[in-house]
């Protein structure tokens, strides 16, 4: 099973002004010399992150990140209450990216887009299909109104009818029944942070507890993230509001221009999100499309299987570009050992006894860590980069510089009694947080196993936890 490659920086990044006051923030990973791949991110609204960097290999791939308007990086933010969304469209967006092409100087790319990323891939290769060389949608949506009324009309309450009434809270109960889209226009812009405020966390929360197979805490939390909730509430409603300002079926049946463009849709079958409908309609127009239906993932793109086969697919796209190539069959395994991730890295470590995926890079050991969920109770359990110290484990709780802590820390604060296993060795520890001298010196131990660590902290204002797993 594959997962996400290494972590990697940017090699280079800048501000593209692209009109009517926005400026767009850019960045490129991997190879400069690599293959042209934009990834385009979620929401509309949802910013790129350093995660999404890894979806690619950075040796044959110029990765090309950007945050669309009004989100993420790029400015105005969406969060300032006098920013003008009426130059926020789907249009606008694709004026952008070809701004941005031209701008890096790439004739042809890949386009690699997810949810909201996926409609716009299809605007934008429907728009200039002479400038794509495939396509890679992963939760396809083409934002047509049964698509949305799904999503924001009760639809998905049938399924996630608590998460449902907490969307509701904020709306007054008579109007409950109306066009809530409409509704929540008018709460999102209202001028009073009182009012907006738990709009937004209403509406971003929505998203967060549907977005996965099992609701994580996590993922919930950075959803209610206060400024990202606001920017990425106001700039999905603002283009739910208006269909994405496209003719109804537009993209559908606009398919046929896309013909000659290999294209991957990767689409989980229990997607509340953006329902597997979408993606099998597409696919029966989408001349030569390839469609992949995961049968145990919802709409996240980090679900085990939504994962492999999304890697699998630019894997496939690069292999003609010259780079790594001739791999031997006990190379290819140890690089998909070292690409383990997430759930599917706990799950393999745990079926061998830390034969795969204790050493997930090369010098690079990880352990297992089992924490109480603080609001559930449930195991919630974590691969992590270890170093020991008088015979106990020692963890970073780094999110990758996140501003704030990763859930498994806040868990641990909740129960500090925590399981552990390192290779086949499992045991009960006490968690504890290390301060001063013996953080510094545990700090330096960690980081000289993984340097990013340090650029972790610079990118931060929390002091980055070190913790000591204490056997008991």
């Amino acid at each position: 099973m594959l997962g996400l490659y290494p972590e990697l920086d940017p090699y280079d990044h800048g501000m593209l002004p692209v009109g009517d006051g926005n400026t767009l923030y850019w960045e490129e990973c991997g190879n400069p010399e690599g293959k042209p791949v934009a990834f385009l991110h979620g929401g509309p609204g949802g910013g790129a992150s350093a995660r999404h960097r890894r979806l690619f290999d950075p040796e044959r791939y110029r990765i090309v990140l950007f945050d669309q308007r009004g989100c993420g990086r790029s400015t105005p933010h969406c969060s300032e209450p006098d920013v003008d969304l009426s130059v926020n469209t789907t249009w606008h967006l694709v004026s952008d990216m070809e701004q941005l092409r031209e701008d890096r100087g790439i004739d042809r790319w890949q386009l690699f887009g997810g949810s909201w990323g996926s409609v716009l891939a299809l605007a934008y290769a429907e728009t200039h299909p002479e400038r794509v060389t495939e396509l890679i949608l992963r939760g396809v949506a083409t934002l047509r109104l049964k698509e949305v009324q799904w999503l924001f009309g009760g639809g998905a309450a049938c399924i996630f009818p608590e998460a449902w009434s907490r969307f509701l809270a904020p709306v007054p109960y008579a109007r409950r029944g109306g066009d809530l889209l409409e509704v929540y226009h008018e709460l999102l812009n209202h001028p009073d942070p009182k009012v907006h405020g738990p709009a937004a966390l209403a509406w971003s929360r929505w998203e967060g507890e549907t977005v996965k197979f099992t609701p994580q805490e996590e993922v919930v939390a950075a959803f209610a993230e206060p400024e990202f909730a606001l920017a990425i509430a106001r700039i999905e409603n603002h283009y739910f509001r208006h269909g994405g300002w496209l003719a109804p079926d537009q993209l559908i049946r606009g398919a046929g221009k896309l013909s000659g463009i290999p294209c991957v849709l990767v689409q989980g079958r229990y997607d509340v999100v953006t329902p597997a409908t979408t993606a099998w309609e597409l696919a029966q127009v989408l001349p030569g499309a390839e469609l992949k239906m995961i049968g145990d993932a919802g709409h996240a793109f980090d679900e085990p299987g939504t994962l492999h086969e999304l890697i699998s697919a630019t894997d496939r796209f690069a292999a003609g570009w010259e780079g790594r190539s001739g791999l031997s069959s006990a190379e290819v395994e140890r690089k998909e050992i070292r690409m383990l991730f997430g759930d599917e890295h706990v799950r393999r470590y745990e079926e061998t006894d830390g034969e795969v995926g204790h050493d997930w890079q090369e010098g690079v050991p990880t352990l297992v860590l089992t924490t109480k969920g603080r609001k559930t109770g449930q195991d919630r359990k974590f691969a992590l980069i270890y170093q020991e110290d008088n015979g106990n484990p020692v963890i970073v709780a780094s999110k990758g510089g996140a501003p704030n802590h990763p859930g498994w820390y806040l868990n641990l604060q909740e129960n500090p009694e925590v399981r552990v296993q390192v290779r086949a060795d499992k045991f009960t520890a006490r968690a504890r947080t290390a301060t001063g001298e013996e953080r510094a010196r545990l700090w330096d131990k960690l980081a000289a196993v993984w340097p990013a660590y340090n650029d972790y902290q610079k990118k931060t204002d929390r002091e980055i936890p070190v913790v000591v797993l204490e056997r008991v």
